[in-house]
């Protein structure tokens, strides 16, 4: 997939930590060279990735309305088009739903279901290839269980658009730091988190591993917990060996004696072998 003009993508739901992160990752990758963030409000890149004027100039903001009634793909195929990789971190707790005005499970399904799937509605017109969306651990649309429920239904709205490539992260609770609110504080000390750091990576990861060697992958992948981890510890194999590369070249450059057998360095494509192998595909 990935082209002499790099990859490009799309993130609805970049004001989030979660999408934040997202966000920072892929515009501070040499991968990406155009990124265009829609939302209601512009968002930031974390300061914690030192993003440089240059990454910087691959970013584009657009606000956009999203009522439903105006967020058609007549109105907004334009931003979707030309690009590669839709990622959608759009969600809603509940608590937040309570806020706002109607019943809870309506203002909740509304970001939640309603537009993470036309989003990718969208994204499927204007021919993209790749969506990326987060979910959580248990979405299943049979489930009694309202959260669940909406995070299922929303799952198989985007699978059945039927994407070259769709990658679902089911996550239980994310850690954003001191960003946590009270409850996510309580959820954190009982269930298994996920830092956000490391999602955001692992995101980015998976989704330039899928641009350089598309082959790898089948059409729809539901990446547990241990995947997310999965594909840190590869992203920073492959930090690794860049580092190590860059050592080596400068040492020829300055002249150094070789002093050890090179044969077996190796030129993988980013990120090495994938991790979806060893991901267990759940139907629901």
């Amino acid at each position: 997939m990935a082209s002499a003009r790099g990859v490009r993508a799309v993130i609805v739901g970049g004001t989030g930590e979660c999408g934040r992160h997202i966000l920072g990752e892929i515009v501070c990758s040499p991968i990406y060279t155009e990124v265009l963030s829609l939302g209601r409000r512009t968002t930031t890149i974390p300061e914690k990735f030192k993003a440089t004027e240059s990454d910087l100039k691959k970013l584009k903001q657009e606000i956009v309305d999203f009522d439903l009634e105006k967020f058609t793909v007549e109105n907004c195929k334009s931003y979707f088009e030309c690009k590669d990789v839709l990622f959608v971190a759009l969600g809603m707790s509940f608590a937040d739903a309570r806020r706002q005005p109607g019943r809870t499970i309506d203002t909740y399904r509304l970001v939640d279901f309603h537009l993470v799937a036309r989003s990718a509605e969208i994204a499927k017109a204007a021919g993209v290839r790749h969506v990326s969306m987060l979910s959580v651990e248990e979405a299943n649309s049979s489930s009694w269980f309202s959260v669940l429920k909406v995070k299922g239904e929303a799952e198989d709205a985007v699978e059945a658009l039927g994407f070259e490539r769709t990658s679902i992260w089911r996550v239980n609770c994310v850690d954003k730091g001191q960003n946590n609110t009270f409850f996510e504080k309580i959820f954190n000390f009982f269930l298994k988190t996920v830092r956000v750091e490391d999602l955001g990576q692992a995101v980015r990861e998976e989704s330039e591993q899928w641009a350089l060697r598309n082959t790898d992958f089948p059409p729809v992948s539901r990446y547990a917990m241990r995947d997310i981890f999965e594909f840190v510890r590869q992203a920073k194999e492959g930090e690794a060996k860049k580092r190590d590369n860059g050592a080596i070249s400068e040492g020829k450059k300055a002249g150094q004696q070789p002093g050890c057998d090179l044969s077996n360095e190796r030129s993988d494509p980013v990120g090495g072998a994938t991790a979806n192998d060893k991901t267990d595909k759940q139907e629901d």
